[in-house]
């Protein structure tokens, strides 16, 4: 038995940019690792956004195409959701994580990529695969927003299946992992279910193991880097294999070193020279790696970010934060360096709106996609709600 595992591939991210590539690549190198896999376990964010452009749609779901030549010994017993495909070749289980979570009206791309045939698509839901004769249960529970995510597995409140391998498999934060303070987790390791052999857990970009009283935690970590923080910068991407005992780390070939260099101006008195300081350092790869530079203090000339920009791009793809004064674990927080995206600055912006009008809004997110498909009866009718 061998059941591959991997989470937050993310395709789509930086589409068009110079890092637009690497989604894809390594996609595509799990997906390859995966050719003598029974099964594929994907947790969540196969997509970096709800509603994916069509171009990225179709180079994803044509890379997933490929398990559908592959040969697996597993064979769906059991599912409690109804299943409109014909399973070719090594079975996908996917879940849907939050870069892909819609109102429950409307489809999401994995929902989608089930319904095209690409694979199985769980949430709050079971199947049942005998592998040479053994069974192997997946749960999948998917991303729903963290104040409810205890909530949702209560009341759903999988049990495990006697005389198989069970596997919980979710997209969530959970102490002490937290993906972003400003969404803290409602769960913790003890409010899983018990009785399960293997607890996957997707989100979170970087890879750990942890043993719990029944089984294990794995988090599965990104296959392609996103966010800029030094937990994905000292570990290598990859997926993991399971064989219903062990798990085994495989790393990926296509990897992008990541480099944090900070600088401080109130002791700088020629920021070129400094600059090309760091650009000796930075070794010639296969590969251009990823520089983050966080400049803080107040510097005694003008400076151009600019042209530091330009002269460091010739051997990193440059990211440049700046401050008044150094922070605190300055690269070890969990959010990302860049800037945040378009749809959060949009709901940030929804939230203060609603906020000044003295609004309570708990499914902001909802609303918020209502607006965007110019659903504005749906809104009405929410916010009389």
């Amino acid at each position: 038995m061998k059941i591959a595992i991997f989470s937050d591939c993310h395709c789509g991210f930086k589409f068009g940019e110079e890092r637009g590539e690497d989604s894809f690549k390594s996609l595509e190198e799990a997906i390859e690792l995966s050719r003598d896999a029974d099964l594929i376990l994907l947790a969540g964010d196969v997509f970096d956004t709800r509603i994916p452009r069509l171009e990225i749609i179709s180079r994803t779901a044509k890379i997933l195409n490929k398990t559908k030549f592959y040969k697996s010994n597993a064979k769906l017993i059991y599912s409690d959701k109804q299943i409109n495909h014909h399973i070719l070749g090594t079975p996908i289980i996917a879940i849907h994580g939050t870069h892909e979570r819609r109102t429950k009206e409307l489809i999401n791309p994995i929902q989608m990529l089930e319904d095209t045939g690409q694979l199985i698509y769980l949430h709050n839901s079971t199947v049942i695969f005998d592998i040479n004769g053994k069974k192997v249960a997946i749960h999948g529970m998917s991303g729903v927003p963290e104040r409810y995510a205890k909530s949702v597995l209560m009341s759903w409140n999988p049990k495990p299946i006697e005389n198989a391998i069970n596997i919980f498999m979710f997209h969530q934060s959970i102490e002490p992992y937290i993906y972003s303070p400003l969404e803290p987790p409602t769960l913790k390791p003890e409010d899983l279910p018990d009785g399960f052999d293997l607890y996957v857990l997707g989100h979170l970009h970087w890879h750990d193991e942890k043993k719990l009283k029944n089984g294990i935690l794995l988090l599965t970590g990104s296959t392609s880097i996103t966010s800029l923080h030094k937990n994905e910068a000292n570990q290598e991407k990859g997926i993991y294999f399971y064989n219903g005992k062990e798990l085994e780390f495989k790393p990926l070939k296509y990897q992008r070193k990541i480099f944090f260099e900070e600088i401080n101006l109130n002791k700088i008195e020629n920021i070129e020279n400094e600059i090309n300081r760091i650009i000796s350092k930075i070794p010639e790869t296969a590969i251009k790696p990823i520089l983050s530079l966080f400049l803080y203090g107040k510097p005694k000339a003008s400076i151009d970010l600019n042209k530091i920009e330009k002269m460091l791009s010739k051997k990193a793809i440059v990211y440049i934060k700046k401050a008044e004064a150094k922070e605190e674990n300055t690269f070890d927080i969990k959010l990302p360096l860049q800037k945040i995206s378009p749809e959060e600055q949009g709901i940030k912006i929804l939230k203060d709106i609603l906020k000044e009008k003295n609004c309570d809004i708990k499914n902001i997110e909802d609303i918020f996609e209502l607006l965007v498909l110019d659903e504005t009866e749906k809104v009405i009718n929410e916010l009389l709600k």
